[in-house]
């Protein structure tokens, strides 16, 4: 996808976002290409961030890729095998009651 989308997308199958490609909202696929941006919650067996790709929000995955001059902010958790496509990511608050927030910047 080169365009920009603003929504919910649900697929059986394999999303790419392009590098003039932009989607803001909830996405829920077997696997998510971003080489350009994404913003919003994913749930997918297999994200993959490529180098040109920006992921902002919360990710659900089996597998997670970040590569080199990627750049990724937000929430990360990995989708146990028998987990059912659920709503949104659940964060479990640290002892100091504050929630884990991880930011890649290469």
């Amino acid at each position: 996808m080169d365009g920009e989308l603003e929504g919910s997308i649900n697929s059986s199958n394999m999303i790419v976002i392009g590098r003039r490609g932009r989607i803001k909202g909830e996405l829920r696929a077997d696997k998510l290409v971003v080489n350009g941006v994404f913003e919003g919650v994913a749930e997918c067996n297999q994200v993959d961030v490529l180098a040109d790709g920006v992921f902002t929000g919360d990710v659900v995955s089996k597998e997670l890729t970040i590569e080199a001059k990627a750049k990724f902010q937000g929430k990360s958790r990995i989708k146990e095998s028998d987990e059912e496509n659920s709503s949104a990511p659940v964060v479990e608050p640290l002892e100091n009651g504050e929630e884990e927030e991880f930011s890649k910047d290469l």
